[in-house]
């Protein structure tokens, strides 16, 4: 599926069971890629995530799109137990800026800025710049390299360049001429009134038996307890939601789903979702194994989790919302590299304006 700044993505299905239709949805194309040793992550409301990828220091820089974007920086020391201020190749930065040491909260030191004005003033004293520390002894440090490119690149994709609010390339153009950010709230379909299932356990079976061809295609065998995981929810009147276990592993399991007739499990199909960004050969990415997945008929949201590691600094999560017909995807995260940062700190790469949730960040 060849992804469109314009499309929700949209999963298609066919042989009688609901059909996907494109509508429309904000401009922006979303976006994550690497400068040196830095990600970018802008999604497709243009709020770009600017992060560098050291294990012992994790800097954050966050821009929201539009001429009112908010902005934050944050520098976590990781080995620190005291923020001292902040060095640039071990000369200290002048500027005051809020620091917070290790406590009860969180276990490393921490400098924090929602002020645009501080942003720039150190990114422009950290242009010639190479490492970066919250310690007079500079034993812990970030680099720098690729920051400039960074910001450069968010500077421009946010129509920034040469404006007062750029965060690299300031200039004397006005706020006001910053590209405004998309905030129209999608009028999606209500979600279906829910017809309870009076056969969930037989629609289980019913899949496993006759779907068996895909599980193992998914190399999904799941075993008598992973079954008892199992379960069947209802879509609609005439189909339910059965998502198969596939195993338990360390700290989550995943699933493989599928849309099934309640009259005819037989029929059922395998629930394939795109997601926002392609792979590194530029083919657009899926989930078809949804992770620690859960789905609420009630208000029709489907969520998938998944933690590259059990102190979840990396991973993916994901929310749709059901209507009847297809499934809207309402927000995705995606933080690929482990790299030390704090658990479920994943950058967004798509988000529906007006729709918040807190299960899809788990």
């Amino acid at each position: 599926m060849n992804l469109s700044g314009k499309a929700l993505l949209l999963l298609m299905l066919s042989g009688g069971l609901p059909t996907a239709m494109a509508i429309a949805e904000p401009p922006g194309e979303p976006v994550q890629r690497f400068f040196k040793g830095w990600q970018v992550t802008c999604n497709n409301l243009n709020d770009c995530d600017i992060r560098n990828v050291d294990e012992n220091m994790r800097i954050v820089i966050r821009h929201q799109a539009g001429p009112e974007g908010t902005a934050s920086l944050d520098i976590m020391s990781f080995d620190a137990g005291k923020a001292e201020g902040v060095w640039l190749d071990g000369k200290r930065w002048n500027h005051a800026i809020n620091l917070s040491d290790a406590d009860a909260n969180n276990d490393y030191a921490n400098a924090h800025s929602d002020s645009l004005s501080d942003i720039q003033a150190l990114v422009t004293a950290a242009k010639n710049a190479m490492t970066i520390s919250l310690t007079s002894d500079n034993e812990i440090t970030g680099s720098l390299s690729g920051l400039n490119a960074a910001l450069l690149f968010v500077d421009e994709r946010q129509g920034r360049l040469g404006n007062q609010t750029a965060l690299f390339k300031t200039g004397t153009e006005p706020a006001g001429s910053v590209p405004s950010r998309a905030s129209v709230v999608p009028s999606l379909p209500p979600v279906p009134p829910v017809v309870p299932l009076d056969n969930a356990q037989a629609l289980l079976q019913k899949v496993i038996a006759s779907q068996q061809p895909v599980l193992k295609r998914e190399e999904c065998e799941p075993a008598e307890e992973d079954i008892a995981r199992s379960e069947a929810q209802p879509l609609d009147a005439q189909h339910a939601l059965v998502m198969i276990n596939c195993g338990m592993g360390a700290y989550q399991s995943s699933s493989v789903l599928f849309i099934t007739p309640r009259a005819a499990p037989e029929k059922a199909q395998q629930l394939v979702l795109p997601l926002p960004l392609h792979n590194a050969e530029g083919k657009p990415n899926s989930v078809s194994w949804f992770t620690e997945v859960s789905y609420d008929p009630h208000s029709g949201q489907l969520f998938h989790a998944s933690r590259g590691r059990g102190i979840a600094d990396c991973g993916e999560s994901a929310a749709w919302r059901y209507d009847g017909n297809i499934f809207h995807l309402m927000s995705y995260n995606s933080q690929p590299g482990c790299d030390g940062g704090e658990p479920g700190d994943w950058p967004s790469v798509w988000a529906t304006p007006g729709y918040t949730d807190s299960e899809n960040s788990r």
